[in-house]
């Protein structure tokens, strides 16, 4: 019994360490709300006080340069996050205010502090739907990683269902420019499988495996999810055993939404589509 006892109290006494979450991987960019920091926003060698403020269903930052304070506000934007982080290390900071801008709708935005007034960076177009040619105001998505002069946005997108992507972005010439193969990343976790298609026939795909490609079916009631899309042409999945490959997609046309697979349209394929509204 003592021997029992012991044993219990060493795993109490870690559950603790095992419980403890992942460290955030933009603590140290983090703006804490109502809140100064002192930085060289802008490279001239002096020091600007910058702040960050929640407020309501809008985010504000201010900078006091020489006495004087600027102020930016993002208008709708619920549950603001910031960031400030030099990403290109060209001494210029970059100030990121993140929110959902709707229902889980998320925007980034991106600041350059000039000495004087606030510059608004645009983005390469990466927003939910088919065109994302030319560029917005603002990052579609949240900001969820920086590292090695390159940043991670994560919005929904659609592609026989909507999932949470990723697109990988670098900061050219005062613009966010598309730093990565085209691809929306949709990562694997605990949920997936909950929301995974499965086909009511056959479904001719390609196999990939070390690097070779192999044509074959998805037998009709194999369970497979989305792990990544250009949400025109590819879809890439993976099936409850673990094989990978992809699909041909393409935009339904004809019903004016949603996508075929091969030709067939989405919703004569699948037991059911994971489209949110």
């Amino acid at each position: 019994m003592k021997t029992l006892c012991i044993f219990l109290l060493t795993i109490l006494l870690a559950l603790p360490a095992m419980a403890e979450p992942a460290a955030d991987p933009l603590a140290q960019y983090a703006l804490s709300d109502g809140q100064s920091v002192e930085m060289d926003l802008d490279g001239d060698g002096e020091m600007e006080t910058l702040a960050f403020r929640a407020a309501g269903s809008d985010a504000e930052i201010a900078v006091e340069d020489d006495g004087e304070t600027t102020g930016w506000n993002s208008e709708v934007l619920f549950y603001p996050s910031a960031y400030a982080a030099d990403i290109d290390g060209d001494g210029i900071v970059e100030i990121f205010v993140c929110g959902d801008w709707a229902s889980a709708d998320y925007a980034t935005y991106c600041l350059h502090w000039d000495g004087g007034t606030f510059t608004q960076l645009p983005f390469a177009n990466a927003s939910r739907g088919e065109d994302n040619e030319g560029y917005m105001d603002y990052g579609y998505g949240y900001l969820q990683a920086v590292d090695g002069g390159r940043i991670t946005l994560c919005g929904s997108q659609d592609v026989l269902g909507t999932y949470f992507g990723t697109r990988v972005f670098a900061l050219q010439n005062g613009t966010f420019e598309f730093a990565d193969d085209g691809l929306w990343r949709f990562p694997i976790d605990e949920y997936s499988w909950d929301r995974a298609l499965v086909p009511t026939r056959d479904i001719a795909a390609t196999f990939v495996s070390d690097g070779a490609e192999t044509e074959g079916v998805i037998p009709a009631g194999t369970a497979f999810v989305i792990t990544a899309s250009d949400k025109t042409s590819v879809a890439w999945f993976q099936t409850g055993d673990g094989r990978e490959g992809y699909l041909a997609i393409a935009p339904d046309t004809q019903r004016g939404w949603g996508n075929t697979v091969n030709g067939i349209p989405e919703d004569e394929l699948f037991e059911m589509v994971p489209y949110a509204d």
